[in-house]
């Protein structure tokens, strides 16, 4: 299904807007309100609380920052006591919220053109999270994770994400696709029926990423919804779009580095590569910016760090081993220089924060 809205900027009638580093468009919270009600609360009074100005999910073009987009997703769940808002969100939502980038997965050839259109470009709608689409062994694992530092209620916001990359698959697969798998870096809910029925598939929990898991030979399949003269136009638009607004190269590193620890490749000549320049030239931008490779790969990696330990179960010394350390050891002596806490105190205290909400 593609909105009005998603429809006129496939035919050029709207000019979708740029989103600033740490925005991102507001088109999935437009579902909000009604899910609000349908919880039983008042959108307007429950929007306003969070700080955010109930009048700017009227329009999907509108943006927002990511961490305060976070702020209201976490107080819609202490409001409406729903801790699976994230997944009942997430089904709300259709790939054509993501405006002209869904359109452009829309309308790709196959599969894998299509999967990394969205890898490449989402960022022109969400510059707080990361797309991931990793292929091995003839396995796809198509995820999404927070990289935006500090953001409230990530584990709600990736979820989310993650059933709409599921719909995403089944749009372009057809209806009877399912996922071979589906991966969640969260604890194991208590409720799994919104879980379920959002995405039908087997479920791992306490997962080192959030992701939809399938054979990569899906990734030839053709697409039958594709207009090549639409997606030649998207094309043009993305393109624009990309020129009037580029991505700082921190907040590129950051975003790179966030795929790159998941995949086992957070290395300076690995986003150097990425990147197309020297390592030389990649530290002299960094510097330009006011810091350095090894702080910012060092701030992804407390973020991510903090998610799991927070939002899930696993064993600290799995975590370790998904962020490059060599050992549990390792990995608390610089999660103690981050947060003067060893991390199992930090996630005991996480979690009494958690239960006094």
């Amino acid at each position: 299904m593609t909105s009005p809205q998603a429809k006129s900027i496939a035919h050029g009638r709207v000019a979708p807007a740029s989103v600033p580093d740490g925005h991102v468009r507001v088109s999935i919270l437009v579902h909000l309100p009604q899910l609000l009600w349908e919880l039983g609360c008042d959108p307007a009074d429950v929007i306003a609380e969070a700080g955010v100005d109930p009048s700017l999910l009227a329009d999907p073009e509108n943006t927002v920052e990511f961490r305060a987009a976070g702020r209201l997703v976490e107080h819609c769940v202490a409001r409406t006591g729903c801790h699976d808002f994230g997944v009942l969100l997430g089904q709300k939502s259709q790939p054509s919220d993501l405006g002209v980038v869904g359109l452009l997965v829309q309308h790709s050839p196959d599969v894998g053109t299509a999967l990394g259109s969205l890898v490449n470009h989402l960022h022109l709608h969400d510059r707080g999270g990361v797309p991931t689409l990793e292929v091995t062994d003839g396995v796809a694992m198509l995820g999404y994770a927070v990289y935006e530092r500090a953001t409230p209620a990530a584990d709600q916001i990736e979820v989310a994400s993650l059933v709409i990359a599921n719909k995403i698959m089944r749009g372009l697969c057809g209806p009877g696709w399912r996922a071979s798998e589906v991966l969640l870096s969260i604890r194991r809910p208590a409720n799994l029926e919104p879980y379920k029925r959002a995405f039908g598939a087997p479920m791992i929990f306490d997962a080192e990423r959030h992701a939809v898991v399938f054979p990569s030979a899906l990734l030839r399949r053709p697409v039958a919804t594709a207009d090549p003269a639409v997606r030649s136009s998207l094309e043009a638009l993305v393109t624009a779009l990309h020129k009037s607004s580029p991505v700082g190269i921190a907040a590129a590193t950051r975003r790179a580095l966030c795929f790159l620890l998941i995949t086992g490749h957070a290395s300076e000549d690995f986003v150097a590569k990425a990147f197309e320049v020297h390592r030389r030239t990649l530290n002299r931008r960094l510097r330009s910016e006011g810091t350095s490779f090894r702080q910012v790969l060092e701030e992804v990696r407390c973020e991510v760090a903090r998610q799991m330990l927070r939002d899930s179960d696993a064993p600290i010394d799995r975590i370790a081993g998904s962020l490059g350390y060599s050992g549990a050891s390792a990995f608390g002596r610089a999660f103690r220089r981050w947060t003067g806490l060893a991390p199992h105190v930090w996630r005991e205290q996480a979690s009494d924060h958690a239960d006094d909400h």
